[in-house]
């Protein structure tokens, strides 16, 4: 791990390996009751690993915690507790919400399957349009 100096902060950008495919910025704070909590931005692909890092060079001084910058593998992204706060938000939404969610995500799989040229990844969309009954099964 590389850690960037600050006039008033720091960056800790963690290296990427073999097998990275993602970077994501973490930060760091408190909630109101003083307990530390993480925040993550979203996902972004390993090619954006230095954009990333500038970035989070670029905000560590107006941050009060250091930044974590964090390549990431197809193996970090299937740990189980890293979804509990996807599904947590999931539970918490309405009937209506989760119609909205559903239509995004069909309309997305439908417009990868329309323009992707990788037959794996359309298959994968047609998988998950499987899943979600979206195709008719005879």
């Amino acid at each position: 791990m590389t850690i960037i100096n600050t006039e008033r902060n720091r960056v800790h950008a963690h290296v990427i390996g073999d097998d990275d495919v993602f970077v994501r910025i973490s930060l760091l704070g408190y909630d109101e009751a003083g307990a530390r909590v993480v925040r993550h931005l979203r996902y972004e692909p390993i090619t954006e690993y230095q954009a990333a890092v500038d970035w989070a060079v670029s905000m560590a001084d107006v941050m009060a915690h250091p930044i974590h910058v964090v390549p990431l593998n197809g193996g970090d992204m299937r740990e189980p507790s890293r979804f509990l706060p996807i599904c947590e938000a999931v539970a918490r939404m309405t009937d209506q919400e989760r119609g909205e969610m559903r239509r995004g995500i069909v309309q997305s799989m439908c417009e990868v399957m329309r323009d992707c040229d990788d037959w794996r990844v359309r298959a994968d969309a047609y998988d998950i349009l499987r899943q979600l009954k979206v195709t008719y099964e005879s």
